[in-house]
């Protein structure tokens, strides 16, 4: 990574080659946004070799254009507004978006807040709490944060427009992609965490590449910012810096510390022995962290049994021997005219600009902005976790506090809230995002082999570090949330990012490539015929899987077979694919090996884009709260918002506002979301979920769990059943998939304790799930799930029951029914 790089060949206006020695890759776009340049005015190359080879260079001065690239951005900018803002409040808030939206509005109305680690962190609360305080408090404005936050996102590929990295058409495809994700328009519309995170990482990742690119201490600051405000927002944020951190030191470890290479390694097994080791020696294992309400005594008992342990004395000597090591292997690689200055000045010195090496030399010579970075990480820190410095005790729980920040998720973290299987994002990422999927992992795979490739001693090329920051990020996180005991739809996000930023890497160089050999296009005909036998398969799977609906054991006695007519003819799902392989020789023959790649590529990413957008567009603006997705997995049913509706306008004819007394229980009861939907109701009234006496309020509210305990002294009132929430059902559409044993036996297609559990056990119950896809009917179950949300399964749900006094039933009755 810390190579340095050969010249390259690039295209001047009139077309032909030039050789130059700015590291920029074929396809140059001007820095100040224009499309067409000179040979005597590149901007962009000339400021890019500037920017890496001679830091003093002073910018090109800032000056506004209106290009098409620009106005591409400005149009993708303005569809995401428009998608994530239209219509935000017509879904009830989930169970959690209750908490968040009920928490911030006690902070806004001035009764404070307290940070608290179940619900992440504190940036969240502050955020909305001044929403709330500008334009009030609604379902629609407790979303406005994700929604700007999911605007902003497209648009930030911008900052990524560079030859180094994305390119100007990788770029755009990014943003592109970013806008038609399914997962993230979903979750932008959704006051969880999760998206401000994913904002925050891409800021951060920006500053970081850019800092490589050209150290500029601006970048030092939105690095330190990024860096405050992702731990103030969720405590993901530690694996994502580790995962950057890593990539940064593996740059450094390809170049001039590669010497270090087998102590580190070395070091590393060693560490693990111990982890997994001395605590079986020593019979001392590590304490387990008082994560649930612990008192001040526990959390000292923990932190005493924990410095007395001897693996974490075992861990720190290890790291000093092998700092001491690392000293001695490279004392004498040191510059022998820059020892006075430092080991990293004497090592890293003389990097070539542009590499990690060169990046950290001129981070460690800016003192002043690494000071000005802390400064800016410390005050947000402390100012959200302290609540504007009201809770002092906030410093603690974001910090060494055993039920705080970090250690609050990893107390729990055999918990496995959830219950998800190993295999659950490996399902649940390829129903949402093909594009990611397929183009991602492929550039990942890409990016693998010319690491390889590099290793054995060919040249690095220009944007190099950024492909393999990507593809580690990509990697990185799909398996640290695959390990984490808590798996959650949501969570999703984290691993659709750096897909999407891959996945646009490698349409950015396939544009750049097809832009390069200044080919007239003649392929059209064949991306045509592929998209219209894609089409034609659609219309055939959908007329062939459509079935007859024959009696079962499900609930509801009906389930969808497949019809002896449609089975009779099922081979004629084989005839668009055979079309399209036809079409593919047809043009391998008349255009050549690479048109015709270029040409299906076309194709598989247009019916891709199709695809995602018929499945965003469902999930998000017809079906957002009816959890038919594996996405969506738990959610309010409408039936609160309604019922809601009718209890206000009930209190304004009876109390001429919202007076009206409401009694609702906690205790698995209604209690949440109902905080939200009766915060401006003052006589609202929240009881335990039983009661000894008849009650006097008009209305009274009760769960499912409770309705047995209150309905003996609810004789005075008429009782109305609604749904409170309902959810995906996840046993008979996924949890078969393999076997869990991490898992309880029943949870996954491990059903017995007694049954294998093995490694060979669950490569046969893949390759069991796997086989079901040959026949017809495994065909016609996932086929129509993908595309219409069949479930093998009725939805099921959480009952409440709404009792109204009888004096006020038909009062209720008009305003219900209109009569």
């Amino acid at each position: 990574m810390g190579q340095s790089l050969p010249p390259t060949r690039v295209l001047n206006q009139r077309g032909s080659a030039e050789t130059t020695d700015a590291p920029v890759s074929v396809a140059v776009m001007d820095g100040n946004g224009r499309i067409e340049t000179t040979p005597s005015q590149a901007p962009g190359v000339r400021n890019q070799q500037s920017a890496v080879g001679d830091p003093g260079t002073a910018e090109q001065p800032f000056r506004l254009r209106i290009t098409l690239e620009g106005l591409l951005y400005l149009a993708a900018i303005v569809a995401a507004a428009l998608t994530r803002f239209w219509d935000l409040g017509s879904r009830a808030l989930h169970h959690d978006e209750s908490l968040h939206a009920y928490f911030s509005w006690l902070y806004a109305t001035g009764q404070g807040y307290t940070h608290d680690p179940l619900m992440h962190g504190p940036f969240l609360f502050h955020a909305n709490a001044l929403v709330y305080l500008l334009l009030g408090a609604t379902d629609a404005s407790s979303r406005f944060w994700p929604a700007l936050l999911g605007t902003v996102l497209v648009a930030l590929p911008w900052f990524l427009r560079g030859p180094r990295h994305l390119g100007r058409w990788g770029a755009l495809a990014a943003s592109f992609l970013l806008l038609i994700s399914p997962t993230l328009l979903y979750q932008e519309r959704y006051i969880r965490h999760d998206i401000f995170t994913v904002v925050g990482s891409m800021v951060l990742f920006i500053g970081m590449v850019r800092y490589v690119e050209r150290p500029r201490r601006r970048w030092l600051i939105v690095m330190g910012a990024s860096l405050g405000f992702l731990i103030a927002n969720h405590e993901i944020v530690f694996g994502i810096a580790a995962i950057f951190v890593a990539t940064l030191i593996g740059a450094l470890l390809w170049g001039q510390l590669r010497p270090l290479i087998p102590l580190l390694a070395a070091s590393g097994v060693a560490a693990l022995t111990l982890i997994a080791k001395l605590p079986t020696w020593t019979g001392r294992p590590l304490p387990t962290i008082p994560w649930s309400g612990p008192t001040q005594q526990q959390q000292i008992d923990f932190y005493q049994s924990l410095l007395t342990n001897p693996l974490p004395w075992a861990l720190l000597l290890l790291a000093i021997v092998t700092i001491a090591a690392a000293a001695l292997l490279l004392r004498d690689r040191r510059d022998p005219e820059r020892v006075s200055e430092g080991w990293i000045p004497a090592l890293l010195g003389d990097s070539e600009p542009g590499t990690v090496a060169h990046a950290v030399n001129a981070a460690w010579a800016d003192r002043t902005g690494l000071g000005i970075a802390a400064a800016v990480f410390g005050v947000i820190f402390a100012v959200f976790f302290t609540s504007m410095f009201t809770n002092v005790y906030g410093l603690a729980t974001g910090t060494i506090a055993t039920d705080g920040t970090l250690l609050y998720w990893l107390g729990q973290h055999d918990y496995r809230r959830g219950e998800q299987p190993w295999f659950y994002y490996l399902l649940l990422f390829p129903q949402y995002e093909p594009i990611a999927v397929l183009f991602g992992t492929g550039m990942m795979i890409a990016v693998g082999w010319q690491a390889l490739r590099v290793a054995l001693g060919r040249a690095a090329g220009p944007r190099f570090f950024f492909h393999m920051a990507l593809a580690l990020w990509y990697v990185g996180i799909f398996l640290a949330l695959s390990w984490a005991g808590e798996k959650m739809p949501w969570l999703i996000v984290h691993i659709t990012l750096p897909a999407l930023l891959l996945a646009a890497a490698l349409i950015g160089a396939l544009v750049e490539r097809w832009q390069a050999a200044r080919r007239p296009s003649a392929a059209g005909w064949l991306t045509t015929a592929l998209l219209i036998a894609a089409i034609g398969w659609f219309f055939i799977a959908g007329r062939l899987t459509y079935g007859e609906f024959v009696p079962s054991q499900t609930p509801g006695g009906w389930s969808r077979a497949v019809a002896p007519d449609s089975a009779a003819v099922w081979w004629l799902l084989a005839v668009p694919p055979l079309v399209a392989l036809l079409a593919v020789g047809a043009g391998w023959v008349r255009l050549g090996t690479r048109r015709t790649g270029e040409a299906t590529l076309t194709a598989v990413l247009a019916g891709l884009t199709l695809l995602q957008i018929h499945g965003a567009w469902r999930m998000t603006y017809l079906e957002g709260d009816i959890p038919k997705d594996m996405l969506i997995y738990t959610q309010t049913s409408p039936d609160v918002k309604r019922m809601t509706d009718e209890l206000t306008q009930l209190s304004e004819q009876i109390t001429g506002g919202k007076d009206l007394e409401i009694w609702y229980d906690d205790n698995n009861g209604v209690s949440w979301p109902m905080q939200w939907y009766l915060r401006d109701f003052p006589n609202r009234h929240l009881y335990s979920g039983s009661l000894s006496a008849t009650p006097t309020a008009p209305i009274v509210l009760v769960g499912g769990d409770n309705v047995g305990h209150v309905s003996p002294y609810m004789s005075d009132y008429t009782a109305q059943e609604y749904v409170l929430r309902w959810w995906f059902p996840e046993d008979p559409v996924y949890r078969n998939f393999a076997i869990a044993p991490e898992l309880n036996p029943g949870r996954s297609a491990w059903k017995s304790a007694s049954a294998p559990d093995d490694q060979i056990a669950i490569l046969r119950s893949v390759g069991s799930s796997l086989a079901q896809l040959l026949t017809p009917e495994g065909q016609q179950r996932v086929y129509r799930l993908a595309m219409y949300r069949d479930l093998p399964a009725r939805i099921d749900a959480y009952r409440y029951t709404l009792y109204v006094r009888n004096d006020l039933l038909p009062r209720f009755n008009q305003i219900r029914y209109g009569r």
